[in-house]
């Protein structure tokens, strides 16, 4: 088959295209026209050349007068869909627009009268709103298109909706195998606020999952009449492996989990528009896209309940975590001795109680005399002898003899004690040497508590039911105004009329009661709420109101100070100023608590009760760190939400940024309310981080006190009763590294907290200030009066002969209103090209439906003269206010 395509202008080069019956062109000849080659080609003739089918196929267009046609690649027909699905789109910049006509590269798109015209007033957003563009594999180079089902007569069209969220949709369907529902294709995965739940749902049910599989295999492995089971028993080295890997997870599953939280929090805490409208009525405002407390007072009850508990339990079930995990530790119960230079000779000695206060046997004072006559104990001087024995547990010797320059005429045996700490100064500047005995080699252990970690898997089923319940309580009915793009979307649908003619009303403005001028307000101007804008830098530390700055810095200020004052006080117990191990404590900067309690070899396990309660406390400081990272995401939630509205006046033009997973026209919808997913993955790991390391600062220590036979020639362990200590250690160096992290976020939050507002306005030819920051914080009544699209009646029409003293407009013409222009497609200054000035019934067609469109805040009504200004939320040009005129 062939046809010839004419030149555009009448040029003198034509272009013959040969294809075969399969659509694949087979050659291209580039001619010239002679003059004798007859009329021009009929009005028929050029109508028949528009409806044949073209071949979509990318090629470049050389110099050559034949092109070979590409290698033929067969398709599978049957599989083919009544919508176009191109796999490639034409480039053509590639094509020198005198070569091909304007209606033949339309045809090629695949576009139709309709959408070239309906893209022009949608802005020329239309082909890439609804195609969906897929990347295939490179030797496929060209598909022949099936328009079966796609051209449709005008007719079965004309009654569709402009409004329709997926009307382009219905035409175009994505790539993806898809099945359209009412009209409207069916997600895999729609993004808001219900996608996030249900993320954070599945991620909570697998570390469920892990928590269960752990609590079988600790049942398994046994130790449930102790309610403690060990995971590990050996070398120190390896104990201390496992057990920072373990609390590394830990830590992860529960910084997670308050994060997940968090989110249900922000959600549930947000407000409906029915809420807001009922708090404005009482003159109260609420919080919009950030975790609000404030909120729960004015919200539904149900919702109220829900936050609470799913806090408390992710709260809890990070301090739960931490405290399953124990790393068990064996001390020997040593003996010290108080003998004389005779008593290793074999001189005879007395082993009354008046000077026997450790209750040893004679069967045991002869073995150690006996030792020390073959010099089978290992010598050490006095200095040594003091450092190793003052330890708080003792891990290398079972016992000592202390040589001591006293004498006694009765006995060789001056004294016998359990410890070096109840000596007398006398005692102790008397001894020599010493003579210790090797006990056996000391063992660490990994122990999980089985109770906690049961309170922890229940805590984690508990979330589970929360967020579960909220997608099902919550499916169609609620509505919550958790992103600016909500609110605005709402209020530019249903204005608030508490905050008409108010289109600058600041927070502190709501806290004094001057609101806008409502419709109930009788004898009131219209414009008595016109205000001239101040610019000013606006750091985004302002963004926040000064009781959350407060909180914020006096919750990090509480975890610097106890991490201060722990560093301190262990390395000031050590005589040297030392620094303990990451993880490890020493005997300086390690308490005995009070609570020994004597059990049986056999058993060696301590009472399950006091255990968990002293696990459980000694995991409290990880309460700190939860409420550190609720503030502090709070804050900067703040932050990027002032950002965010700040962006809508400097432009170009936004779409509104929504929650629900049914974004309309040009609106947009993503898994993050309003913390950018950046920001929100590096305070996880920077607080995972701190968990970990604050699980190896301060923690509790069993200590397992055995008794050795000391007759025994391989220091054996003694049959019978042995004590369980219960021990605080500190790690001093854990403790600083601890301290740096806390640093740290305290520097990333103030390098936020001083960046400024893009600049919105001019002064003096400087750019300063931007009316859509939010000072103070969030506030529904400050955003619902920046959304009054019809100004207040005594504000006149746009001025077209004078623009202000400054004529700062965003774009560099006022094109007349046309159809080209209606959509606010952006021009050269950024804010767009579409007019606003004309008629009234010219201004409604621009801003129809305006919250499905891209939108820039500016100045839409300009008074003639000094009158009163208008600004507000457009699709089409927005000005920069002027600071010598008001605005309502």
């Amino acid at each position: 088959m062939e046809i010839v395509i004419p030149p555009r202008d009448h040029k003198p080069l034509t272009y013959q295209y040969t294809w075969d019956e399969n659509g694949e062109v087979t050659n291209i000849t580039r001619v010239r026209e002679r003059e004798d080659s007859g009329p021009p080609p009929t009005q028929r003739s050029r109508r028949g050349r528009q409806t044949v089918q073209w071949p979509f196929q990318t090629q470049s267009i050389s110099a050559e007068t034949e092109i070979s046609s590409p290698t033929t690649i067969s398709h599978n027909y049957a599989a083919r869909r009544a919508t176009w699905e191109p796999k490639r789109i034409l480039r053509t910049d590639s094509i020198s627009q005198d070569i091909i006509p304007d209606y033949v590269i339309n045809y090629i798109r695949g576009e139709t009268p309709e959408t070239v015209a309906r893209r022009k007033r949608n802005g020329g957003k239309l082909a890439e709103r609804v195609v969906d563009i897929r990347q295939h594999r490179a030797n496929e180079q060209s598909r022949t298109a099936d328009f079966e089902g796609f051209l449709h007569d005008a007719s079965s069209r004309s009654g569709r909706s402009s409004g329709d969220v997926n009307d382009e949709s219905r035409h175009i369907l994505s790539s993806s195998k898809e099945k359209a529902v009412n009209g409207a294709p069916k997600r895999r995965f729609a993004p808001g606020w219900r996608a996030g739940i249900e993320l954070n749902l599945l991620l909570t049910v697998l570390i469920f999952l892990a928590g269960v599989v752990g609590l079988i295999a600790v049942l398994l492995k046994g130790g449930i009449s102790s309610g403690e089971s060990v995971l590990f028993s050996g070398a120190c080295a390896t104990a201390s492996g496992i057990n920072w890997g373990l609390h590394g997870v830990v830590n992860l599953f529960a910084v997670a989990l308050i994060a997940g939280a968090n989110y249900v929090f922000q959600v549930l805490s947000s407000p409906t528009r029915t809420e807001v409208s009922v708090a404005h009525e009482k003159k109260r405002w609420l919080d919009i896209g950030i975790p609000s407390v404030r909120n729960l007072a004015h919200i539904q009850g149900a919702r109220t309940v829900l936050v609470v508990v799913v806090l408390i339990s992710a709260i809890a079930t990070q301090i739960m975590y931490n405290a399953v995990l124990s790393t068990p530790l064996t001390s020997l119960n040593s003996k010290l001795l108080i003998v004389t230079e005779s008593f290793l000779s074999g001189s005879p000695f007395s082993n009354d109680t008046t000077n026997n206060e450790a209750n040893l046997s004679r069967v045991d004072i002869l073995s150690l005399q006996g030792k020390a006559a073959r010099n089978e104990l290992v010598n050490l001087t006095s200095t040594e002898c003091f450092a190793q024995l003052s330890d708080t547990f003792e891990t290398t010797y079972s016992a000592a003899l202390l040589v001591s320059d006293l004498s006694s005429e009765t006995t060789s045996l001056i004294q016998t004690t359990d410890t070096i700490k109840t000596l007398s100064s006398e005692e102790r500047s008397s001894v020599k040497y010493c003579l210790a005995q090797a006990g056996p080699e000391s063992t660490c252990s990994v122990a999980v508590n089985i109770p906690l970690l049961g309170i922890t898997t229940a805590l984690n089923l508990l979330t589970i039911i929360i967020l579960a319940t909220t997608l099902l309580l919550f499916r169609r009915s609620f509505q919550p105004l958790a992103t600016l793009g909500d609110a605005i979307s709402s209020f530019l649908q249903d204005p608030d009329p508490t905050t008409r003619g108010s289109c600058l009303l600041s927070k502190s403005d709501v806290r004094e009661g001057r609101w806008g001028v409502s419709s109930s307000d009788t004898g009131a101007s219209p414009i008595a709420g016109a205000k001239y804008f101040v610019p000013k830098d606006h750091f985004w530390f302002a963004s926040a109101s000064l009781p959350r700055l407060v909180s914020v810095v006096f919750i990090w200020l509480a975890c610097v100070g106890l991490t201060i004052s722990a560093l301190a006080l262990s390395i000031v117990a050590d005589p040297q100023n030392r620094l303990s191990p990451f993880g490890i404590g020493s005997e300086y900067s390690t308490v005995l608590l009070p609570f020994p309690i004597i059990q049986q070899q056999a058993s060696n396990k301590l009472s399950t009760s006091i255990f968990a309660a002293l696990l459980f406390l000694s995991s409290l400081p990880h309460l700190l760190l939860a409420v550190l990272y609720l503030s502090v995401n709070s804050l900067l939630t703040t932050f990027f939400l002032s950002h965010e509205s700040s962006l809508f006046a400097v432009g170009p033009h936004r779409p509104l940024r929504v929650s629900t997973g049914r974004p309309e026209g040009s609106q947009i919808s993503s898994l993050y309310l309003t913390l950018p997913r950046p920001i929100s993955w590096f305070l996880v790991i920077l607080f995972a981080g701190m968990g970990f390391v604050l699980s190896q600062s301060i923690f509790l220590t069993p200590l397992n006190i055995l008794d050795v036979d000391l007759p025994s020639s391989d220091s054996t362990l003694r049959n019978g009763d042995n004590r369980v200590q219960m021990a605080l250690s500190i790690s001093s160096t854990a403790l600083f590294i601890l301290l740096g992290l806390l640093l740290l976020l305290a520097i990333a939050v103030t390098i936020l907290g001083l960046r400024r507002a893009p600049p919105a306005s001019f002064v003096n030819g400087e750019a300063i200030g931007n009316p859509m920051t939010l000072p103070s914080g969030t506030c529904s009544a400050v955003i619902s009066a920046r959304c009054h699209v019809n100004p207040p009646a005594s504000i006149g029409r746009l001025s077209t002969s004078g623009l202000g003293s400054a004529g700062l407009w965003y774009g560099s013409s006022f094109p007349p209103i046309s159809e080209e222009n209606l959509g606010g497609t952006a021009g050269a200054g950024g804010r767009g090209a579409g007019a606003v000035a004309g008629t009234d019934t010219e201004r409604e067609v621009v801003e129809s439906e305006l919250w499905k469109k891209e939108l820039v805040w500016g100045v839409t009504r300009q008074g003639v003269g000094m009158q009163v200004s208008h600004a507000c939320f457009t699709a089409g040009k927005g000005g920069l206010l002027d600071v010598a005129r008001s605005y309502a």
